[in-house]
């Protein structure tokens, strides 16, 4: 049986180039978004939160759904690696996907490293286990 290679999501596109740059064997899925700035309610992607976060943005809810279509239709049943830096964005960003994800029932332990923005090396890493 093939062993099941996790996915990184990565802090945006900027880190997405970088790291298929470093590892282009890894699958990746950008986290598009800076939560740090703005508001939201909650963690769900449902119309009122995509709405508002369209608006704060000044895009078009087409252009925000394109953007986070990775995030907002991810597998509950993938092995994911969370890959952000030490920024008020990356903090608000993680923060959000690890209670998003546990809203969708995602149960599998969640791997987190935290990292320099610049090169990828790895500054923390740490294991998150959900609990619904």
């Amino acid at each position: 049986m093939a062993i099941k290679e996790s996915i990184y999501i990565v802090a945006g596109d900027e880190m997405q180039k970088l790291m298929c740059a470093k590892y282009p064997e890894r699958k990746i899925i950008p986290f598009c978004e800076d939560l740090s700035k703005g508001s939201y309610e909650g963690y769900s992607f449902d119309d009122k939160f995509i709405n508002n976060r369209a608006n704060y943005w000044s895009v078009s809810i087409s252009d925000y759904l394109n953007k986070m279509d990775g995030i907002i239709n991810i597998s509950t049943t993938e092995d994911y690696i969370l890959c952000f830096g030490e920024d008020d964005c990356c903090k608000a960003n993680l923060e959000f996907l690890i209670e998003y994800l546990k809203s969708k029932g995602y149960s599998k332990p969640l791997d987190v490293q935290i990292v320099n923005e610049y090169n990828l090396e790895i500054l923390k890493k740490y294991q998150i286990f959900s609990k619904n």
